[in-house]
């Protein structure tokens, strides 16, 4: 900015400020002759800039007592473009597990922050967004149902609704990892929260900026396929055909033998999912303003077409933020983001039925004749109940949501002085969520076996609203010289409502798609409300950016506890003491070393529906009557708490050109809400919420930031991560019991003194008391990763950037290693195997419990080292010389250019599609399953930004 002074008498000192850089100081003698210019030095560990402790408070980075993950706008998209706001996370968080739990565009990413926090449905974090109480949920769209891929419930592969949230508008994410941070969001803050905060317009000349990018998506790995012979294999000197189809094997070698002869042998799995995928995202964006009035709004389209032909994600945003202050005691706030976004998610992950593809697949060898005929009709599948050619080519899963979110917020300040501040604050906002999904087999689908009612739609609406209202009243004030206070206390509310429903046909009219034209309808619909209070108080006290600390309560009631009246206390405390900047302190080459502390407690309710006992209807000789459930609700249960001490220092060497971070912390979560199994005597089967049982999570986490070179023709930032986590069930009340998803060769269980994500399976071993215990496995936990990210700045005008990323010791359920051992279509299947007690086959032998007593008892070769390392981002950006632009294109104050890649390669030893694979979406036990993903992709982008 240009600024002008005028001064009593010289000499007078300037100092100038920004957030996000050192202040300068200038001291000026004479009146100078010319502007005097004066260049702010980036801040590297930016530890003045403001983080969130409160709902209506903020404090300086440098005073937080917890440790804080502040990811800015720049590390979000400033190196590639990321798909969905949760996919950009990857890699970028201390302290996260986060899993891919498909690779379809659109996304779909489960998010662990410091462990397992809950067994009950999901350990998703909750998301605020500018204040608003977001919705995160997986919404269903029914492709698991019996007339589909009969896959059952949770198995959808939809993506989560944080993929409506364009990037692109984001001007910063804090991450409240656990209790000691975000106590202050209490009954839903077990599992941590994300506050994400848009860009607000700036005073000053009004900046147009328009960013254009195109690029392209290629599988990162696809598993490929084998040969057939007839020659002799292994001990048993049998063929593969005699050992996949053993009595059917002279009908196939002739099936074989006749393909081969015409040509016609086909890798179907690089048919439908080798092809390239095109990826485009532009995005105008307007901000400007004066000091009363500030407006951002932008506008964003993007769409990428999948690896799959038939597959895509599109989504078009518009965005208005306005920020005004009416007169020196009232300003308000107003944030509107509009969300239409549509994916067609074809049909992949776990299949009963035979028609996800890569299911069918694994069974369908390649000289399979799935081509249509002349008349463009698909043949039936010898193999499978569908074709997957004509599933992937004919039958639709689309979704389609629009979405809503507006924030308001209000301050007006009573008391306005350089001793106290007294303020009232209002803020609320809205989060409306219109989702519609349509899932089709056209009638005439050829199957196997002729279907009595062929043909099968469903329609599903699925809508949300969320309605939150919070007020504050803030009291800043100073005691003596040195004391600053801050004293808030508020009220909280949050009020839900969903409304979902579907209608389902089979036996479908010829050529209709409309489920009510079936002969055999189904409908449904789920209707729910509940509303959450909270009541908060917190003082702050600050003794000269030395000692800074913190104490708060808050008290929350919630309609779905048993008791919807009784309040619930989340304390919270915490103490940070900036050694160096007592006076005392005399190491100047140490400009910073803080020591931290911070115990918080938060709260997690149970789900929907869990205090009732709800009777099921059903008719009796023409009469309608209702039954008692096998299982009964708990009227008097309460919410599963969580409790978080954390410690830890951080180190500034250097005026901060060097960095050390490192937290440990011990975080327990008590009563977690499970289903009882109870005595057949009683007449029911169990009770469907119980406190079973106490968990706990403990774990260090390092962060290491440096600036090894900062010349004026060459700097290099880097920044290296550890985090490591262990969950151990504590307290369990009920016999050790199966936990999660799991499928027939291993699963999780509850255990006393395990964790609850570690694997087991056959051979049984007896215990002490001689009662058969299953075999403990590997965690699916990571034991530790790592990430390395680096930004090296170049001749002036380039800017070159990478992340590495390593998890190290983390196992997945691997069930798409045996579909493809049993079907005879894994690559290595006529290799001879040395594994597994089972020398002298051949490796798809080994690999199956086909006529293989050994693997049927022994379940380790299922759950398999999913360890890797991978390049997330990578880029190279090069700047237009300014002074270049000045003097030939003066309407454009900035031109970058620049290409960059995500997921460009990944080092594995595992035998997936991906090692970051989850079947069952965001489940917190059990989605670590591998069962016919659809692949990951790699994406290569070239970029244009253009400044006026």
């Amino acid at each position: 900015g240009s600024f002008s002074f005028i001064v009593a008498s010289l000499p007078v000192s300037i100092e100038a400020s920004l957030l996000g850089y050192k202040t300068q100081a200038l001291d000026i003698y004479e009146a100078p002759d010319k502007a005097v210019i004066i260049y702010l030095e980036e801040d590297y560990n930016a530890i003045d800039e403001v983080v969130v402790v409160g709902l209506a408070t903020n404090i300086k980075r440098s005073n937080a007592a917890n440790q804080v993950v502040r990811i800015t706008d720049q590390a979000l998209v400033g190196s590639t473009t990321p798909e969905t706001l949760d996919g950009a996370l990857s890699g970028k968080v201390l302290g996260a597990q986060i899993y891919q739990n498909s690779g379809a565009p659109g996304g779909g990413v489960s998010i662990k922050l410091r462990g397992v926090s809950s067994i009950n449905g999901t350990s998703e974090p909750f998301y605020v967004l500018d204040g608003v109480f977001l919705n995160n949920d997986q919404l269903p769209s029914g492709t698991g149902s019996g007339n589909f891929t009969n896959a059952g419930s949770g198995q959808d592969q939809t993506p989560n609704r944080i993929a409506d949230i364009n990037p692109e508008d984001i001007e910063s994410i804090e991450v409240l990892k656990g209790p000691s941070a975000a106590a202050i969001y209490g009954t839903r803050a077990n599992a941590g929260v994300i506050i994400i905060k848009t860009k607000r317009g700036k005073a000053g000349k009004t900046q147009i900026n328009l960013r254009q990018d195109v690029g392209f998506a290629q599988a990162t790995r696809l598993l490929g396929t084998s040969d057939w012979s007839t020659e002799p294999l292994g001990v048993e000197q049998k063929s593969k055909f005699d050992y996949v189809f053993k009595a059917g094997a002279p009908t196939e070698i002739a099936l074989w033998q006749e393909a081969t002869a015409k040509g016609e042998i086909y890798d179907y799995e690089k048919e439908i999912f080798g092809n390239t995928g095109a990826i485009s995202n532009t995005q105008l964006s307007l901000s400007g303003g004066n000091e009363k009035t500030k407006v951002y709004s932008s506008a964003g389209w993007s769409q990428e077409s999948g690896i799959h032909k038939k597959t895509g994600f599109q989504r078009g945003s518009i965005r208005l933020n306005v920020d005004h202050q009416i007169n020196d005691r009232i300003d308000f706030t107003s944030g509107s983001g509009y969300t239409n976004s549509s994916n067609q998610r074809s049909f992949t992950g776990n299949d009963n039925g035979g028609a996800a593809i890569l299911y069918a697949l694994a069974f369908t060898p390649s000289y399979a004749q799935l081509h249509p005929g002349e008349n463009g009709i698909y043949p039936a599948s010898r193999y499978t109940n569908f074709n997957p050619l004509e599933i992937a080519n004919r039958a639709e899963n689309t979704e389609t949501t629009n979405r809503f979110v507006q924030s308001l917020g209000v301050n007006f300040s009573f008391i306005k002085n350089e001793k106290s501040n007294l303020k009232l604050s209002l803020q609320g906002g809205v989060d409306y969520v219109n989702s519609e999904a349509i899932v089709y087999f056209p009638d005439d689908l050829s199957t196997k076996a002729v279907d009595p009612t062929p043909g099968a739609s469903r329609f599903s609406k699925n809508r949300s609203l969320n309605l939150n209202l919070q007020s504050f009243l803030i009291y800043s004030w100073k005691l003596g010289n040195y004391v600053d206070l801050v004293s808030q206390a508020g009220y909280v509310r949050l009020a839900t409502e969903q409304d979902r429903s579907y209608i389902e046909g089979a036996g479908l009219a010829p050529g209709q798609k409309n489920p009510n034209n079936g002969s055999v309808r189904t409908a449904n619909e789920t209707i729910r409300q509940w509303q959450d209070v909270g009541l908060v108080a917190q003082q702050e006290f600050n003794y000269a950016d030395r000692i800074i600390g913190t104490l708060s309560i808050r008290f929350d009631k919630s309609s779905l506890n048993g008791d919807h009246q009784k309040y619930y206390p989340f304390p919270r405390a915490s103490v940070a003491a900036n050694i160096a900047n007592f006076d005392f302190w005399r190491i100047k080459p140490i400009n910073q070393l803080k020591l931290r502390l911070a115990y918080g407690e938060t709260g997690g309710v149970p789900s929907f529906g869990n205090t009732f006992t709800s009777l099921s209807t059903v008719v009796i000789d023409g009469k309608l009557g209702a039954t008692t459930p096998t299982s009964i609700g708990n009227a008097g249960i309460e919410p599963e708490t969580a409790s978080e001490l954390e410690g830890g220092f951080d180190l500034g060497l250097f005026n901060n050109r060097v960095s050390l971070e490192f937290t440990a912390y011990n975080k327990k979560v008590y009563n977690l809400i499970h289903s009882y199994a109870l005595s057949s005597g009683t007449g029911v089967s169990s009770i469907a919420a119980y406190p079973i049982g106490d968990l706990r999570n403990r774990g260090i986490e390092v962060g290491l930031s440096a600036t090894p070179v900062d010349k004026r023709y060459f700097s290099w930032t880097t920044n290296v991560q550890y985090w490591s986590n262990r969950s151990e069930i504590t307290r369990l009340d009920i016999p050790t019991t199966r936990a999660g998803n799991s499928f027939a060769w291993a699963r999780h269980q509850l255990k006393l003194g395990e964790s609850p994500t570690r694997w087991y399976g056959d051979p049984g071993v007896p215990d002490e008391e001689g009662i058969v215990q299953l075999a403990s496995y590997e965690d699916s936990q990571p034991k530790y990763q790592v990430s390395w990210s680096n930004t090296i700045s170049f001749l002036r005008n380039f800017t070159f950037a990478f992340l590495l990323h390593t998890s190290q010791g983390n196992y997945n359920g691997h069930v798409t290693w045996r579909h493809k051992n049993t079907g005879g279509t894994s690559k290595d299947w006529s290799e001879i195997a040395d594994r597994f007690d089972m020398v002298g086959v051949p490796k798809g032998v080994s690999g199956t419990t086909v006529n293989n007593p050994w693997l049927v008892q022994h379940s380790g070769p299922y759950i398999q080292d999913a360890s890797y390392i991978r390049l997330r981002e990578i880029s190279l950006y090069y700047s237009v010389p300014k002074s270049f632009l000045s003097s030939t294109l003066s309407a454009i104050s900035g031109v970058k250019v620049g290409v960059s890649a995500s997921n460009l390669f990944t080092i594995t030893g595992y035998e997936g599609y991906d090692p970051e694979v989850s079947n069952f979406g965001n489940a917190s036990i059990g989605g670590d399953i591998d069962n016919s993903p659809y692949p990951n992709s790699r994406k290569i982008f070239f970029h244009l930004n253009l400044n006026f």
